[in-house]
């Protein structure tokens, strides 16, 4: 009777020693299939990641390209003007009025008849080149800025200054932009421009070096390859925040990943 006990607890420990290694044998396919299906989850994130950074680069060069091209077009036009008006042409296309006794009078926003003569000549040359074919449909915007220096007569404190200056830039950059508006030579273009043409007043928000330079009106085209960067960064943020992989299944995220880029 003490063997045949003996021989049954044996059996009974046997027993359960083989199911808790099947326990451990469910847990580690468990933990194998897990491991696989997050390898195949980071694996396509990754490919997707290096689409998007392809992207990118391909949308830098071609920006960079074109903004090079825009510049030399922007230079063998204006060249022979830019110390007669007293203006200047970025490498990243701002043209700069800079001379302020010739723009407006001092805390006016009417444009000065030296200026007007100059926008004469100069708006109809640049709307020309800005609506060839090869730039027209990548102009996002055409901004006329009018800045000022830090300077407000009797302001006292840095709101009131900063507040004086921003109604006046503003007003001044519409003066620009209505003055501009109304030269028959653009009329052809005139439905375009509608829709990318802007005046904006900066106050002093970007002085430069002397009260005198601050002062000035600069126009500046400004490229859709810029929103199509700050769409793809969106996007890759959305892919790298973990929350997300775990909120929605990878398909869906892969789906609205391709309907965003394109």
């Amino acid at each position: 009777m003490a063997n045949s006990h003996k021989g049954n607890e044996w059996i009974s420990i046997s027993d359960m020693m083989a199911g808790v290694m099947m326990i451990f044998l469910l847990v580690a396919v468990s933990y194998m299939v897990v491991i696989s299906k997050t390898e195949k989850k980071l694996a396509i994130q990754n490919a997707e990641l290096l689409e998007l950074n392809r992207q990118m680069s391909d949308i830098a060069k071609t920006h960079k390209d074109l903004q090079m091209e825009l510049y030399q077009d922007l230079i063998s036009e204006f060249s022979t003007n830019l110390e007669h008006w007293n203006a200047e042409i970025d490498i990243d296309n701002t043209v700069r009025f800079k001379e302020p006794d010739i723009l407006f009078d001092q805390g006016q926003k009417e444009v000065k008849a030296r200026f007007k003569e100059i926008l004469d000549d100069f708006f109809p040359r640049y709307i020309k080149i800005l609506s060839q074919e090869k730039y027209k449909q990548d102009i996002e915007e055409i901004r006329i800025e009018g800045h000022t220096s830090t300077e407000w007569q009797n302001a006292n404190t840095l709101e009131s200054r900063y507040l004086g200056n921003a109604e006046l830039s503003q007003a001044r950059a519409l003066e620009v932009l209505k003055y501009c508006f109304g030269n028959k030579q653009i009329d052809a273009q005139k439905q375009w421009l509608i829709s990318v043409l802007r005046a904006n007043g900066l106050s002093f928000a970007k002085p430069l070096e002397t009260p005198e330079l601050s002062r000035r009106v600069e126009f500046k085209a400004l490229t859709k390859s810029n929103q199509k960067i700050l769409k793809i960064l969106d996007v890759q943020q959305e892919l790298q925040e973990e929350e997300t992989l775990e909120e929605k299944p990878y398909q869906e995220i892969s789906k609205e990943f391709l309907e965003k880029v394109q």
